[in-house]
């Protein structure tokens, strides 16, 4: 196996099936994990494992003797593929990817669940000879209804996340913060950049300034809203 990852609570290495002839990820927790972060770390494999859309990264089974589970391979996260691509993709194949993006949170938000871990770096695409397929990933931050893993000590993490959360606390992340950096990672596909300064087109402007703005009130309720502004760019 090959490393290639590691974060707060597991390393992620990739392998080779010789059966299937493919390869797939494995995710193994930390030996040093607490018994909470464990509980979590098992809690981010059922949700995975429960939804079902084409925009989840499938996870496959669970060893909970060595703590770890096995998942699809992807080709890129989409921080990758934008910056590898971003010189020749048109505004059709980023709102493509816009779209996709779209339909996952839109999946995700339908079955109770916030993520609270939003960035280009935990969305992955799949490269096929005819598409570009995205999946959502790295569900260990995942609000989900009555859960007790999440309380008012939890960490700001979530480099797009809104910073007002280092203030308010992790814990009263809701669908407004789930939107804002939801906006972030929208105008990265569409532009490649993350610096929000200077943006010539009118509706894109628009877009992002509703959904990072400051007064919650007048952010995006949800990604229907988002979806119906989306349309005029």
């Amino acid at each position: 196996m090959k490393l290639i990852g590691s974060g707060s609570y597991a390393n992620v290495y990739k392998y080779k099936d010789t059966f299937y002839n493919r390869f797939f990820i494995l995710k193994r927790a930390k030996k040093e994990l607490t018994n909470k972060e464990i509980a979590r770390f098992k809690r981010e494999f059922d949700v995975m494992n429960d939804l079902s859309s084409p925009y989840i990264l499938e996870v496959y089974c669970y060893n909970p003797d060595k703590n770890e589970y096995i998942m699809e391979y992807m080709d890129y996260t989409l921080n990758e593929y934008i910056t590898a691509h971003n010189s020749n993709l048109t505004i059709i194949q980023r709102k493509k990817i816009a779209q996709q993006i779209f339909r996952a949170f839109d999946y995700l938000h339908s079955k109770g669940h916030l993520h609270r871990d939003i960035s280009p770096k935990n969305i992955l695409i799949k490269e096929y000879d005819d598409a570009l397929v995205i999946k959502l990933s790295d569900f260990g931050l995942v609000k989900i209804p009555d859960s007790t893993l999440t309380t008012v000590n939890t960490e700001f993490k979530g480099y797009f996340n809104d910073p007002a959360l280092i203030v308010e606390g992790f814990d009263t992340y809701s669908i407004i913060h789930e939107t804002y950096a939801l906006t972030r990672v929208i105008y990265f596909v569409l532009t490649g950049r993350t610096n929000i300064e200077k943006i010539s087109n009118p509706d894109l402007r628009a877009f992002v300034e509703r959904g990072l703005n400051p007064d919650k009130a007048k952010r995006f309720q949800n990604i229907r809203d988002m979806i119906s502004a989306f349309k005029s760019i």
